[in-house]
């Protein structure tokens, strides 16, 4: 298997790296990594630390390089992974101060500001996805960046290349049940659900927990008239606990700026307790602070790779950027891809059927077992009432944007802003946006002609 990371430099694939080597090496075994950056530098630091890692002596001929060009890079593989970074301080901060201020909850994802986001890294994901057509037609993408709903549409819709697009809510579930339910605060791999709906707004259909059903048994088990709270615990618990006692059906993650559509109160007082943890906030100062720390944890990560060889596994400097992760969502994934077993996720594609009563393009997060090549969605998904045209809203919005960034239309930018199903057509609202715009003054000028919709 030949697999291409673009953001090859990223700080967060030693630790996966290590987590798929160590737990199944055999996925990797007489593959190819490639690691591609705009910083070359940064992409050899990360593949000096793999190879001298300890998981990467126990793959059989497993090779890394560092390509010097995309082109060369993406040429005959099976797989490229997008781990790109497009958030930005002090702009990013700034955009969750603005629409705290109109009422609305801010993320890189299912929200406004994620759709202004998608606007930076979108083009230059579909440009991958064109070369790909030529270099690699047969790759699978698998998207990690948010908003990977929006992403994930727009390659596979308007591109011959499939994509996934994969979330580290998949995971998340594993520590939210386990915390809510078995009162555990900590990541339990055993729990088998199947879950439908919006990335960061999806709902736990079914399932059960070492053969013990979800919500005959378990739930009603552990959920009695009085609750200890301790079995309700953190945020994540809270969330499931709240959504099973109000709708009989439990979120499947607890991403904010999902259940900020169902729980609005709540995520308001969240986001206004968060905010004034940053007061009082200079935009300047906070963004050079910001670059500073970035470029601070590379040029450290740089030193580390400078003396891989000697480099004391056991007591890492910074255990966050060198241990190893057995969570991520991308360890079944290639497990799965490496045709070692069947494996199940829940992860972001057009619809196409799978999810009943939404449109075949329309943008889901549902549940698919993928084994080699293959990947074929669960029986008998759906969204529980009373959140169908919720997430026919939010499902709207993403396809929408996908569909403005393939086409490179500022018409349908403007269109998709004016979907998301939240303080919808007002001018309070259309305000907002343009104040959005005049942050995001770095996005494509043709899509910057939207603004004058809200004019």
């Amino acid at each position: 298997m030949k697999v291409a990371f673009i953001g090859g430099g990223s700080l967060r694939l030693l630790p996966l790296l290590r987590g798929i080597m160590g737990n199944t090496p055999q996925a990797f075994a007489n593959s190819e990594l490639r690691f591609i950056d705009l910083k070359r530098d940064r992409a050899e630091a990360v593949a000096a630390m793999v190879k001298a890692s300890p998981e990467f002596s126990k793959v059989d001929s497993c090779t890394i390089s560092c390509p010097a060009n995309t082109d060369e890079g993406l040429k005959d593989i099976d797989v490229l992974y997008l781990t790109m970074a497009a958030r930005r301080e002090p702009e990013e901060t700034q955009a969750l101060f603005l629409a705290h201020e109109y009422g609305l909850h801010a993320s890189d994802q299912l929200t406004p500001n994620g759709a202004f986001l998608s606007m930076r890294l979108g083009p230059v994901i579909l440009n991958l996805a064109r070369k790909l057509e030529v270099l690699s037609p047969n790759a699978l993408m698998l998207i990690f960046p948010n908003p990977v709903a929006v992403y994930s549409a727009m390659v596979n819709t308007f591109t011959k290349i499939r994509a996934i697009g994969i979330c580290g809510g998949f995971n998340n579930h594993r520590w939210d049940l386990t915390r809510a339910l078995l009162g555990r605060h900590e990541f339990d791999p055993k729990w088998n659900v199947v879950a439908a709906g919006i990335n960061h707004l999806s709902f736990i259909l079914r399932g059960d927990y070492m053969g013990e059903d979800l919500y005959s048994s378990l739930c009603p088990r552990i959920y009695g008239p009085d609750p200890a709270p301790c079995k309700i615990g953190e945020l994540g618990g809270w969330v499931l606990y709240e959504s099973y006692r109000r709708y009989g059906k439990m979120i499947f993650s607890s991403e904010l700026d999902g259940f900020a559509h169902i729980f609005p109160d709540f995520a308001h007082e969240w986001r206004a307790k968060r905010l004034a943890s940053l007061q009082p906030f200079d935009p300047a100062s906070y963004g050079k602070a910001w670059a500073n720390e970035m470029e601070q944890r590379f040029s450290d990560f740089m030193k580390n790779a400078e003396n891989a060889a000697d480099f004391d596994w056991d007591n890492p400097p910074d255990p966050e950027l060198y241990q190893k992760s057995i969570t991520d969502i991308s360890l079944p994934i290639f497990k799965a891809l490496a045709k070692i077993e069947p494996m199940r996720i829940v992860a972001t594609r057009p619809n196409n059927g799978a999810v009943a009563g939404f449109p075949d393009k329309m943008a889901m997060e549902y549940t698919m077992d993928i084994f080699g090549s293959e990947i074929t969605p669960v029986a008998d998904q759906y969204v529980p009432a009373p959140f169908h045209g919720l997430c026919a809203s939010l499902g709207e919005f993403q396809t929408l944007l996908a569909q403005a960034l393939a086409e490179r239309n500022p018409e349908l930018f403007a269109f998709a802003l004016e979907s998301y199903p939240v303080q919808q057509f007002t001018n309070k609202r259309r305000e907002f946006f343009c104040r959005m715009f005049d942050l995001y003054r770095d996005i494509d000028p043709e899509m910057q002609k939207a603004r004058k919709f809200f004019e």
